[in-house]
């Protein structure tokens, strides 16, 4: 068979072992296969070998208890004992049901000396004679019959360790000349096909001379010549394809530059349109409830003659003016990503006085209450924390309009997370609410921003926590935060 010769890298390459190991293997098995065959026809002849041993030991044993009782009987020639008949005959019958014998006519024998044993008229001397006679010829057959059994197996043993010797010389030459032929119509065809796909994964498609092949792989070049053909074409299609999708590259490249340009600049505008009308409206709410409170406060003056509580209400305009100041000094921190600082919060203290600051603010059919454990402290931004909840209030009144009712706070914790809701007894969010995420200047109410919500869904997700939206039952709504709530210093 004419090959291309291949490279000394080729040449080098280990031959692969699973073939010639498999064939080897299988070589192994079927020799075990032979040996325990063989082994298991030695079995079947020893059985019946070391079962006629026994039973000869039986004849021989019954043959010395007749000539005993023959000798015992010689002197008087006295009538045979009863027990030594029943003894006889037992043994007799015993070799019958042993059924160990090797010659056919032994059974006959035995039970024809049985018979005499129980003849209660014959004489005893010759009846023990006559039995006597009819076992040792039993004896003699089976005998003879032994020594040709031994014959027999010694043949056998001799034959199987003939077959064993050749099976050892042949085995390994049977296995040398096979892997001699694998290695001139199976290995060498393979090391050369392997070289020829090395030199395809580097993109050198050359193709093969067929006459220079054997016959039985011409097939197997055919198609890798093809596939060679088929290859170099799309090498070639793929570059032409690449050049192109280059270039589309690069006009996209230019156009995403300037995009983005346009896309950072449009991002600033909202940005800061988005940054003023929070400003916008966290200014409103305090706003409103200064502008409340100075109304009242002027009303209140004008008709009461006691003003004992104008310094209250003075100080809590001046305490909103500062929380003012403070907002706008957040939002700035915020702007430059310093976020509020967290400190240790007595939600109940915290509540009460958003409660008096909005109370204020509130129609006289609305109430206020909340329902907070006293030593509910946690670790938490207090402004922010005052902002949104403040938030929540005055959106739960605006939910309830005219129609009288109570809003109701309450604060609990467990296994670690906080949850504080605010719930009115309005109309309740709408069942598209409900399904989606809380939008930017997206507002269910007629002048409303739409960055209430918003605002306060930013402040819980900065916080690592969740916002949830529910109804309650038979009309109001409910606005929970989830918050994480680490023990205070203080209180750990």
């Amino acid at each position: 068979m004419c090959l291309m010769p291949p490279n000394p890298k080729t040449a080098r390459r280990l031959q692969p072992l699973w073939i010639p190991l498999a064939i080897l293997g299988g070589l192994l098995l079927l020799s075990l296969l032979a040996q325990l065959a063989l082994a298991w026809r030695s079995y079947e002849r020893i059985v019946p070998a070391d079962q006629h041993v026994a039973h000869l030991e039986q004849l021989q044993r019954t043959l010395s208890g007749v000539e005993t009782t023959l000798t015992q009987q010689l002197p008087d020639d006295s009538p045979l004992n009863r027990a030594d008949q029943q003894t006889l005959q037992q043994a007799l019958q015993d070799l019958l049901m042993q059924a160990g014998h090797l010659v056919d006519t032994t059974p006959a024998t035995l039970t024809q000396a049985k018979q005499l044993l129980a003849n209660p008229n014959a004489s005893a001397r010759d009846t023990l004679l006559d039995t006597l006679k009819l076992l040792r010829q039993v004896f003699k057959a089976e005998s003879a019959a032994h020594q040709q059994l031994t014959r027999n197996m010694l043949e056998a043993a001799r034959t199987e360790l003939e077959i064993g010797i050749v099976v050892l010389l042949l085995l390994p030459l049977a296995v040398i000349a096979l892997l001699a032929l694998m290695r001139k119509r199976i290995f060498a065809p393979l090391n050369l096909m392997g070289e020829l796909m090395e030199q395809l994964a580097e993109r050198r498609y050359q193709r093969i001379p067929t006459e220079l092949i054997d016959p039985m792989f011409q097939p197997l070049v055919s198609n890798y010549n093809q596939m060679a053909v088929r290859l170099s074409e799309l090498e070639a299609e793929h570059l032409q394809y690449q050049q192109h999708l280059e270039q589309q590259v690069q006009n996209a490249t230019r156009t995403l530059v300037g995009q983005q340009r346009n896309l950072a600049s449009s991002e600033r505008l909202a940005v800061l349109g988005e940054v003023m009308a929070r400003i916008a409206h966290e200014l409103r709410n305090p706003l409103a409830g200064i502008k409340m409170a100075c109304r009242n406060l002027r009303e209140d003056m004008g008709d009461a003659l006691d003003a004992d509580t104008y310094p209250e209400r003075l100080s809590m305009i001046s305490s909103e003016i500062g929380r003012m100041g403070k907002l706008l000094d957040s939002l700035l921190d915020q702007a430059r990503h310093q976020p509020e600082a967290a400190q240790d919060v007595v939600l109940s203290k915290t509540v009460a006085e958003l409660l008096a600051l909005a109370r204020y603010q509130m129609p006289a059919h609305i109430a206020l209450q909340q329902q907070i454990p006293a030593d509910l402290v946690c670790h938490l931004p207090d402004i922010r924390l005052r902002q949104v909840l403040l938030n929540l209030i005055l959106n739960a009144q605006q939910a309830m309009g005219g129609q009288a009712g109570t809003i109701v706070l309450t604060a609990r914790t467990e296994a670690g997370i906080l949850h504080i809701s605010v719930c009115d007894e309005g109309s309740g969010f709408p069942a598209a609410m409900l399904g989606t995420n809380v939008q930017a200047f997206h507002s269910q109410r007629d002048g409303g921003t739409g960055l209430g919500l918003s605002m306060v869904q930013r402040f819980v997700r900065n916080l690592g926590g969740s916002l949830v939206l529910s109804n309650r039952e038979p009309h109001g709504a409910c606005v929970t935060l989830k918050l994480n709530c680490p023990v205070a210093p203080s209180h750990a």
